[in-house]
């Protein structure tokens, strides 16, 4: 008896689970946060390859664009794992909208396994950028300005080693 009793207060001493278990208010607004995030995912690379071949610098305007993603859409999300989430979503939309625009660029080169590198590098460097814009904005919102920075250098570090590595 006094086992079952020890063990009933340590279940109801411990903290409850972050459930993925929305109110019923919220599920629509999610459902068009994750509208739009889809969205942006897919769509945002073809405006900022213009962006990007006009400044020359892809790391500073898609960094600041995936930034205004978090800001606007993503820290929207009621808990942090539907913010990993979506984040990881994003991230990987994002990564392979933007190679598919590449293949243009791919298929005048003639080799496709280009694209495959470009496949299995990028997409992994923008899921963690995204990520730790995420992480950055859920302490506090203000805080994604530093995440923004660390997503910028990594991206930077990325791209210099990319070249790098791909020029060999």
């Amino acid at each position: 008896m006094k086992n079952m009793s020890k063990q009933s207060e340590i279940k109801s001493n411990s903290p409850p689970k972050e459930s993925l278990r929305l109110p019923t208010g919220q599920v629509f607004e999610v459902a068009i946060y994750g509208v739009f995030l889809f969205a942006a995912g897919l769509v945002l690379p073809v405006f900022l390859i213009f962006i990007v071949r006009f400044t020359g610098y892809s790391e500073i305007v898609e960094e600041i664009a995936k930034a205004l993603v978090v800001f606007f859409l993503i820290l929207n999300f009621p808990s942090l794992k539907q913010k990993i989430g979506v984040g990881i979503l994003f991230g990987f939309l994002f990564g392979l909208s933007e190679n598919f625009f590449y293949l243009n660029q791919i298929f005048q080169l003639g080799d496709f396994g280009v694209f495959w590198q470009r496949f299995l590098w990028t997409v992994p460097m923008h899921i963690i950028t995204v990520l730790v814009m995420v992480f950055a904005g859920s302490v506090k919102k203000w805080v994604l300005i530093f995440g923004l920075v660390g997503a910028v250098i990594l991206h930077a570090l990325f791209n210099s080693i990319a070249v790098e590595f791909l020029m060999r």
